[in-house]
């Protein structure tokens, strides 16, 4: 018996990177899968490696920070797959600039899709959830930018702290429902938002340096612990966040072993 057989589950961002991970390894595991993303092609692409496989899924096109897009994808999982179990809020964007160029629309963009998405991802899950009265379990994609905050990412580090505390409060107040959340707060993952640092020559360098284990992670390192949170092996984990990179925040390497200085770092 495969551990998710039978049941649905929704993932944001699902077209690429750790998104695009998770639902494969659901679908593989026996779930039905939501790809919820605003890419249809890129969608339609994993949509048909998941079926190829052999797995279930439904791709449904919109955007997060839209209450009536993220019913759409919900209400999707339960008439397509017969329940609602599993929200995995994984969509989010990065745009780094200097404190003081920030702008209004930078700051709405990035905040709309990465906080208030991962709100209403997690409310209206839950409120379906509830609505079939069985529980379930959620799990936020945040990132070791929730508190270890990168220069020029005010908007991103914001985003993800807040991230944090959305899971916080939703753990406290969905535990006695029978609905477990946690986050995962992943380091750096070879995926589009950090080609900026890992093709960098210096950059990538200087974070490889930092990161004990010495090397960036890769997707689907991120999507088996995202499935073991929402699996009944971590029955009794909720609100907790789960740090998985590669032991880069615990502390920093003494200076003299580096052949370049020190920046801050942590995109996901």
């Amino acid at each position: 018996m495969k551990r998710f057989e039978g049941k649905g589950a929704v993932v944001t961002g699902a077209g690429r990177g750790i998104g695009r991970a998770t639902a494969e390894c659901f679908a593989e595991e026996g779930a039905g899968v939501v790809l919820f993303g605003w890419h249809a092609d890129v969608l339609e692409e994993v949509a048909q490696a998941i079926r190829a496989a052999g797995g279930k899924c439904e791709v449904v096109v919109g955007d997060v920070s839209k209450r009536a897009d993220v019913q759409r994808a919900v209400a999707a999982c339960s008439e397509r797959f017969g329940s609602h179990d599993y929200m995995v809020a994984n969509a989010g964007i990065a745009d780094f600039v200097p404190f003081l160029e920030g702008s209004d629309e930078s700051w709405e963009q990035q905040i709309g899709i990465d906080l208030k998405g991962t709100w209403l991802s997690v409310q209206e899950s839950a409120r379906q959830m509830v609505k079939e009265g069985h529980g379930g379990a959620i799990v936020v994609v945040s990132s070791t930018n929730a508190y270890q905050p990168e220069q020029e990412g005010v908007f991103y580090n914001t985003s993800k702290s807040g991230q944090v505390a959305i899971m916080h409060t939703a753990a406290m107040e969905l535990g006695k429902l029978g609905i477990r959340v946690n986050g995962i707060a992943p380091g750096i993952i070879n995926t589009r938002l950090s080609w900026f640092v890992i093709q960098d020559p210096v950059q990538s360098k200087v974070f490889l340096d930092r990161t004990p284990l010495g090397r960036f992670a890769e997707p689907i390192e991120m999507a088996k612990p995202i499935l073991y949170m929402c699996s009944e092996d971590a029955s009794y984990m909720s609100g907790a966040l789960m740090v998985v990179d590669g032991a880069y925040s615990v502390g920093l390497p003494v200076p003299g072993q580096l052949d370049v200085p020190l920046v801050p770092g942590g995109v996901r």
